[in-house]
């Protein structure tokens, strides 16, 4: 008898395990987590490339963004290849393990719930939470703000932390969500005005072409 699942429902179960192991466990430590290594791969060619030309940035940011999402998507590929040949009980954890750092539902949860929590220590407190999250000065902020704010920022991250790379990983199974992250990750980097801002140029709008979709479903499932 055939021990393995099918590619479709071995996806669904290993999406299933690694929801469950993002409640329980949440994010690996930067040594372990893919995303830090992406970003440990992105510094230093961003580095370079923001010294260039603005034509010879543009060109070598969308040169390099293509390389390393080819390269992620290939190894993301091999692997979901190799673990759904295997044993279902042996595939599902190899397939989890590999989809759970595209998506971070409970670190945000839980740092917009700090910010609600740190009340009870006094707006100070809740000012600093919310620190941590934005990048405003929210120094004079009165309480309804810092909660209103917090919200916002929850609602803003939805998209990049949850609904995109689980709506690519439906789409394109773990190939799908492995470059979504990257995108996500290089735009973060690279894509804002100033230092990087020809060599983010192409990451900036990637990032703009694989949210546009998932944007519009995380729109119907917060209203």
């Amino acid at each position: 008898m055939n021990s393995t699942l099918g590619l479709p429902l071995t996806l669904a179960l290993a999406l299933a395990l690694a929801w469950a192991g993002d409640q329980l466990f949440g994010e690996p430590r930067n040594a372990l987590h893919p995303v830090a290594w992406i970003g440990r791969l992105l510094a230093p060619v961003g580095g370079s490339l923001a010294r260039r030309s603005p034509t010879v940035a543009f060109a070598g940011g969308a040169v390099a963004w293509i390389a390393l999402a080819a390269g992620i998507g290939w190894i993301a590929a091999t692997w979901q290849h190799i673990a759904t040949a295997w044993p279902w009980w042996l595939a599902l954890p190899a397939m989890a393990l590999a989809l759970k750092p595209t998506f971070a539902w409970r670190m945000l949860r839980d740092e917009v719930a700090a910010v609600d929590a740190a009340f009870d220590q006094g707006i100070a407190e809740a000012r600093s939470r919310l620190a941590r999250l934005v990048s405003r000065d929210v120094s004079a902020f009165e309480e309804n703000l810092v909660r209103e704010t917090a919200i916002e920022t929850l609602a803003e991250n939805l998209n990049d932390s949850v609904v995109a790379p689980l709506f690519w990983f439906v789409l394109l199974g773990l190939p799908g969500a492995a470059i979504y992250r990257f995108a996500n990750t290089a735009d973060a980097m690279w894509g804002y005005r100033g230092r990087y801002e020809w060599a983010g140029k192409w990451a900036a709008h990637a990032d703009d072409v694989l949210s546009w979709w998932p944007a519009r479903l995380s729109v119907r499932l917060w209203s």
